[in-house]
């Protein structure tokens, strides 16, 4: 008994299951392939059945093979760990962390649509058993992500018999039903108050030699380069090619994997400015003290500045302010003085027009910091320190 079942990914394309099952006697064999075309499809039956009726032992080949245990969806998940590494670290603790939840004993055949229901219903309400607090619906959409890209590997690399219409089918009603959801876009920009404030904080810290992270000059520089807070670490001196004011970037960012994406991004005047700054001696000398590679920009673990920030951050009572909008705060700018999406990309380096939308038509603010006014103002506020010590004293 054969079938072909039409269906529509999540994506609006149109796919063909065929399905071929033989019940005799104590054999109960299943076997599908998805096709683009029908005529795919009705093709690959046609044969199977064939090959089944001329190889029976291939029936018998097919229970043995049913017989035998099957990976549980955590065990995939560690597998697809140790096997894939092309991918950033919130990905890996991402996928990982999903090795913890009841639906991780569930074997890899067995995994139906309820079953990422509850998931998903699960991790939207908070798990107490393995302290895991409530989540957003765009995380819990992320979650799914994880999943279909593990089980898609799964499938096709392993053999592994895995239901992916289950969890499309899954995806589509929780979409529905907003349980999950694509996460909202960001437009927070940090004042010039707040940039003010945070450039006045890192500059005395650095003044008084409390810290070897210069972090007045790493949040200028996220925001004039318009890197993420990870590639700022990577960035090479000998990539960086000073006659055409370019820098290549290693590993850029992409859904598609990072490894390997290199690309350039523009390096304008103000940017010019913070690697100056970065590669003064005394500059270089404390950030090299922490044991960083001689041969980088800035030579520091990025989780060790991003601490520091956050730190700052929360010292000066600034809400809703991540190091990422830093990065939205240098596209704005570049928008505010009349790039166009083309040459946005030259510096933000976004592979889609869509995600750059946004910039377009921006007016320039009325009150906007830049890097050599905000040290000029830090530089005031900490000879007005010393001063005030001098006269305690």
């Amino acid at each position: 008994m054969s079938s072909i079942t039409k269906r529509i990914t999540s994506k609006g394309e149109t796919r063909y299951r065929a399905l071929v099952q033989v019940r005799r006697n104590s054999i109960n064999y299943n076997e599908s392939r998805t096709f683009s075309k029908k005529a795919l499809a009705e093709a690959w039956i046609k044969k199977r059945e064939t090959e089944l009726e001329t190889t029976p032992e291939l029936l018998l080949q097919s229970k043995e093979k049913r017989n035998k245990p099957t990976l549980t969806l955590a065990a995939a998940l560690e597998k697809y760990l140790n096997e894939v590494t092309d991918f950033g670290r919130s990905k890996r603790m991402g996928i990982r962390f999903l090795t913890h939840w009841p639906i991780g004993k569930i074997p890899l055949q067995d995994l139906k649509r309820q079953d990422y229901t509850e998931h998903t219903i699960l991790r939207r309400n908070g798990y107490p058993e393995i302290g895991a607090a409530p989540i957003a619906s765009s995380t819990a959409l992320q979650d799914l992500q994880y999943l279909k890209v593990v089980l898609s590997h799964a499938e096709l690399v392993w053999g592994e018999t895995v239901a992916l219409f289950e969890l499309e089918q899954a995806m589509k009603g929780l979409r529905n039903a907003r349980i999950i959801t694509k996460s909202a876009k960001r437009t927070y920009l940090p004042t010039a108050q707040e940039l003010q404030l945070l450039t006045n904080h890192y500059y005395m810290r650095w003044m008084r030699r409390r810290t070897a992270i210069p972090m007045h000059l790493i949040m200028w520089f996220a925001i004039y380069s318009c890197r993420r807070e990870a590639e700022i670490t990577r960035l090479k001196l000998n990539d960086f090619n000073r006659q055409h004011q370019e820098w290549l970037v290693r590993d850029l960012k992409n859904p598609n994997g990072s490894k390997g994406n290199n690309k350039v991004f523009s390096v304008n005047k103000n940017t010019q400015i913070l690697i100056n700054e970065l590669m003064q001696q005394d500059v270089r000398e404390r950030m090299l003290s922490l044991g960083g590679d001689v041969n980088l920009l800035v030579p520091i673990d990025p989780k060790s500045y991003a601490a520091r920030w956050r730190e700052g951050v929360r010292y000066l009572g600034i809400e809703n302010l991540r190091f990422h909008d830093l990065r939205h705060e240098g596209a704005t700018r570049l928008a505010e003085d009349g790039l166009t999406i083309p040459q946005l990309q030259q510096y933000t380096l976004h592979d889609s027009w869509s995600s750059l939308e946004r910039y377009v038509n921006l007016k320039r603010r009325s009150e906007r910091l830049d890097y050599t006014e905000a040290l000029k103002n830090a530089k005031n506020n900490w000879q007005k320190i010393i001063a005030g010590k001098h006269l305690a004293s």
